[in-house]
């Protein structure tokens, strides 16, 4: 990537791979090279300050959950198909968000960001449902998914 990241080491994740980090700035820095748009978050990782680059929908995500500078997150690198093409993309899961008025970082994230969660959730069963093409999913199998994906998220 051309953007310089004050030689900082890169955060590579291989295919269902996983890593849980710390945002150590409040917004991704976006820009585009060569390959296209990106996203830089700088995070924290393993007690190493480093960078990971992503897809601007990552930026996006973050946004759009409000999280920022010191709170933590899970990067995942998942494998989804489309049509005959195996590709991967990158999954985000909030992990604590850092407390903003004395009450607990998780019973803030639940209160402030269930839609957009819920949102994710769903958005991810249906991609784990086009992923299997010979398996014929009806909208309950969507549905108990989601909810699966929702629960496990919001305990």
């Amino acid at each position: 990537m051309s953007q310089n990241n004050g030689n900082r080491p890169r955060l590579e994740l291989n295919l269902n791979e996983s890593a849980t980090v710390t945002l150590l700035r409040e917004k991704p820095t976006e820009g585009t090279n060569n390959y296209g748009e990106y996203a830089m978050l700088t995070i924290q990782h393993d007690g190493i300050e480093k960078v990971f680059f992503t897809s601007p929908d990552i930026a996006q995500k973050i946004s759009e959950l409000k999280i920022g500078k010191g709170d933590t997150i899970i990067l995942r690198k998942i494998p989804f198909q489309n049509g005959k093409k195996l590709s991967s993309k990158i999954e985000l899961e909030v992990l604590q968000k850092k407390p903003m008025d004395g009450t607990s970082s998780t019973s803030q994230a639940h209160a402030d960001n269930l839609k957009a969660i819920m949102a994710q959730c769903l958005s991810e069963a249906i991609d784990i449902t086009r992923s299997f093409t010979d398996v014929p999913f009806q909208n309950d199998d969507v549905r108990a998914i989601c909810s699966s994906l929702f629960i496990a998220r919001t305990r």
